[in-house]
């Protein structure tokens, strides 16, 4: 419960994130941490308080990943693996908000603005793992008594892969686009139309890896009597269709000129993405029980040694 909070908070600020930039708001508090210089809180303008408001959030984020720490530390028999992914939550938001600051000095120069947006998906996608690995009984990749095949595995990684090209060419996409968080920030020179079709070209690629993946899986079904991989065939399965989605609103906003509404959908959609595909390769790395680092651990580690 408190894990799957941490995780749709990040959800949130990635969201709220994007209607800073989109709404041209990105400079609307030109200073940080105060809104501008001597004044923390703006004045009654719009652009102000979307950025305000982006903060504040970053704020209700920050005390999910604390509560999600203190959680993971007292619970009972305690989990390193839980402590640990909850760690990492917390230095990942005080990165991000250092990297905000920045993004504000720097008067949202594009490389600053599109870390900003990758390092938030990778927060997301740590959330993920930390809300499976918390889960009492998470669902396993099939069987539950055997590992996948490793070609299977290996095709889920580097889909994961091809995810995070996937993500960062859309990220320079858009710094190379209209929508900089305020009219007068300068873009990265480059041509739209060719960043656009390195964008489409890896989207392409990892399409073609996501339908070679569910090729093999429906083969191994084919040979263990259909239940060997059950819930990583329907994780594929919604990774097919948030990228589908996708790909129809990301056409359709390019051949539109990039219209505000579409692009906030692309970048809600890309943040889906990052969730289907990071449960994805959790379904292909366990089994039922669950072994290694990233995969699900039982509940009977602890710390302190209690629970053994």
């Amino acid at each position: 419960m408190i894990a799957r909070w941490a995780l749709w908070s990040l959800v949130a600020i990635v969201v709220t994130g994007s209607l800073v930039r989109l709404t041209g708001s990105g400079l609307g508090c030109s200073d940080w941490p105060t809104c501008e210089p001597g004044e923390f809180v703006p004045a009654a303008n719009f652009h102000g308080w979307v950025e305000f408001g982006n903060r504040i959030v970053t704020g209700l984020v920050s005390m999910a990943v604390v509560v999600a720490v203190a959680a993971s530390w007292w619970r009972q028999p305690r989990r390193a693996d839980l402590v640990w992914w909850s760690l990492g939550l917390v230095a990942g938001v005080i990165f991000q908000i250092g990297l905000g600051a920045v993004t504000v000095l720097t008067h949202l120069s594009p490389p600053i603005v599109m870390s900003h947006f990758l390092a938030s998906q990778v927060l997301v996608s740590a959330a993920v793992v930390l809300a499976h690995r918390a889960s009492p009984e998470p669902p396993s990749a099939g069987n539950g008594t055997a590992r996948l095949p490793t070609q299977v595995r290996t095709l889920a990684w580097l889909a994961a892969t091809l995810t995070a090209a996937a993500l960062w060419t859309g990220t320079v996409v858009t710094g190379t686009g209209p929508h900089g968080g305020d009219e007068h920030v300068e873009r990265l020179q480059y041509a739209l139309p060719s960043v656009a079709r390195i964008h489409g070209i890896t989207v392409a690629v990892l399409a073609a890896a996501i339908l070679l993946l569910a090729f093999r899986v429906r083969r191994l079904d084919a040979t263990t009597g259909g239940d060997a991989t059950t819930e990583l065939g329907r994780r594929i399965r919604i990774v097919i269709g948030v990228m589908a989605v996708q790909a129809a609103v990301g056409y359709v906003q390019y051949f539109n000129e990039l219209p505000v509404l579409l692009v906030a959908l692309h970048v809600i959609g890309a943040t889906l993405l990052t969730i289907t595909m990071t449960r994805l390769v959790l379904a292909a790395s366990s089994r039922g029980a669950g072994d290694g680092w990233f995969a699900y651990a039982p509940n009977t580690a602890a710390t302190s040694g209690r629970g053994r």
